[in-house]
């Protein structure tokens, strides 16, 4: 009985261990996948973090060449200096051995330094030399090439695509995993908004283009049968309320063919946001009856003294930013943006939001400066084509009246804005030209 009782025991200390070293598993299973888990989490936002750094680092440097002004000077070097920092630090994150990632680390490191010496020499009041230009050139193909590679990296992952798998942790030198910095093929741009000069341009949350009028449901209706009844409405159905930017009355509105999502202002009574689709088109718009279509819906809809001060294509579709233009100036903080398909000879989406937050009555000074002047203190790399009067979003609050002037260099589109009453460059923007389209930024 006494062997009987020990086996016993024994059987059950036994399960009691195999359950312990069970659970046991159990954890240290969970643990590592949550280990693993999190270490990709981490691999992967320093990843496409630095995919960031490296195109913002290749715009400010293409910027860099076209500024002149020393706070705007200041400002990308320093948009530059602070690209290199979080480049490198997301890059030591990353499990890619040291020599495959050696001359990337140099480069970034040589762009950094280069960025801090130019900031010393703004600081000092130095002028850039004729060197230090070539050198700005010579980083920024380099940047170029960068992004480009990175870039195609990118675009050849699958979306399940899982960096922790390509890493020998036993051999680290030779880890397949690479972070793309040994490709050398073309860069495949990838899709990007289109946007103009100060797409988004509402400057703070106080309204000042709705008037203070409250509108009823009813009334929206009505306002949307008015204003778009010319286009042959089917059907006007209320959808109901929403907050928003604005508190908007949302309809589903029917054209035959086209379906449109509708919101009137609460505040107001505005059309300021539409939506649409369709299909079965057989129209063929040119650029220019697509820019007349996009001015004259924002006409029916109420919006004043509008013109077309940018547009994009994409096959069949043409994006129109339209602002005022009143005694010469540009308002670029009253922006209303329209997309219209060409196929369908039809608007297809409104939105006047920047409209809605800005427009208001202005009384402008006069320039103390004249345009000459103020394309005296552009860089000398610049060719301007075009000059214009504008009032731009300031970047912090409030409006600037400014100089436009359009320029190139190389292949690159830049608009550069300089204050009229001090000559000061206040912005600097640069098309980005892509597959689809074109982007300010």
């Amino acid at each position: 009985m006494k062997n009987k009782g020990l086996i016993i025991t024994m059987w059950i200390t036994l399960g009691v261990t195999m359950l312990s070293m069970l659970a046991a598993l159990i954890v240290f299973i969970i643990t590592t996948n949550t280990y693993s888990t999190q270490l990709e989490n981490l691999y992967k936002r320093s990843f496409y973090e630095l995919s960031s750094n490296i195109n913002d680092l290749e715009v400010d440097m293409s910027k860099l060449v076209a500024v002149n002004d020393d706070n705007t000077k200041r400002e990308v070097l320093t948009n530059i200096y602070n690209s290199c920092t979080m480049a490198n630090s997301n890059i030591s994150n990353l499990p890619v051995s040291n020599n495959k990632i050696e001359k990337v680390n140099s480069f970034i490191n040589t762009l950094g330094g280069y960025a801090y010496s130019l900031l010393t020499k703004v600081n000092e009041k130095q002028e850039f030399s004729e060197y230090d230009y070539a050198t700005i050139e010579e980083l920024h193909e380099l940047s170029l090439t960068l992004m480009a590679e990175y870039n195609q990296y990118i675009s050849t992952l699958k979306f399940d695509y899982k960096i922790i798998n390509d890493v020998d942790y036993s051999d680290g030198d030779n880890s397949s995993y690479n972070a793309g910095f040994a490709s050398s093929t073309a860069s495949k741009v990838p899709t990007l908004i289109y946007d103009g000069p100060f797409s988004d341009s509402v400057l703070n949350k106080e309204i000042k283009g709705l008037g203070t009028t409250e509108i009823t449901a009813s009334d929206a209706e009505m306002i949307i049968v008015e204003k778009m009844g010319y286009l042959g409405i089917g059907s006007v159905n209320y959808e109901g309320e929403s907050v928003g930017d604005f508190y908007t009355y949302n309809f589903t509105v029917n054209f035959g063919n086209v379906n449109m999502y509708v919101q009137v202002t609460k505040l107001g009574g505005v059309i300021v946001d539409v939506t649409g689709y369709g299909a079965g088109g057989t129209k063929n718009l040119t650029s220019l009856q697509a820019i007349m279509l996009a001015e004259d819906f924002a006409t029916h809809l109420g919006y004043e003294n509008l013109n077309q001060i940018w547009y994009a294509e994409n096959e069949n579709v043409m994006y129109v930013n339209l602002a005022p233009i009143i005694n010469g100036v540009i308002y670029y903080s009253d922006l209303v943006k329209v997309k219209v398909d060409k196929t369908l000879g039809l608007v297809v989406a409104l939105e006047g939001k920047n409209y809605c937050y800005n427009h208001t009555a202005r009384e402008l000074s006069a320039p103390q400066i004249t345009f000459d002047t103020a394309q005296s203190n552009l860089s000398k790399a610049l060719n301007v084509t075009e000059r214009n009067l504008a009032l731009i979003p300031n970047k912090f609050v409030g409006e600037t009246l400014t100089y436009e002037f359009i320029c190139t260099w190389k292949d690159y589109t830049y608009y550069v804005y300089v204050d009229v009453e001090t000559g000061e460059e206040v912005n600097i923007l640069r098309v980005i030209k892509t597959t689809s389209g074109d982007l300010i930024i």
